[in-house]
């Protein structure tokens, strides 16, 4: 029982190391906006019932807020969706979420990190990086 305690708190160590500098990532954001392929968004206290957002936590948790259903035209119906996250560098964090049609895999590339805000840009498929 022990072992297993140290190895999840060495893994979770480790996570928060490759993230170098940008360790700051962990907490809750939520979108307030776009730049082109670059998503903008603040640090909160929680997630917004009517926005985009998600949450890292040091455990390698992820929650991410978004479209509870396929339908993407407004009003848009929000739910939260539980998954994880791997550091692969100080700027790359490969995210497993599920959603309303199953589970999917992208990475988040930070592009730029400060106390309140938060600049990523979201690889998918072929634009993503490898895990090793």
């Amino acid at each position: 029982m022990l072992i297993g305690i140290l190895v999840s708190c060495e893994k979770d160590l480790f996570e928060l190391e490759a993230l170098g500098e940008n360790t700051g990532i962990v907490g809750t954001w939520i979108e307030e906006g776009t730049q082109r392929d670059t998503i903008l968004l603040k640090r909160s206290g929680e997630l917004d019932e009517l926005k985009y957002g998600f949450t890292i936590q040091e455990d390698g948790t992820f929650i991410e807020r978004k479209n509870s259903g396929f339908c993407g035209t407004p009003p848009i119906s929000y739910a939260n969706y539980d998954g994880t996250w791997e550091a692969l560098s100080d700027s790359l964090l490969t995210i497993t979420v599920s959603y309303w049609g199953g589970v999917m895999t992208y990475q988040i590339r930070i592009v730029s990190l400060n106390e309140e805000d938060l600049a990523i840009k979201y690889l998918y498929s072929s634009d993503m990086a490898s895990t090793r």
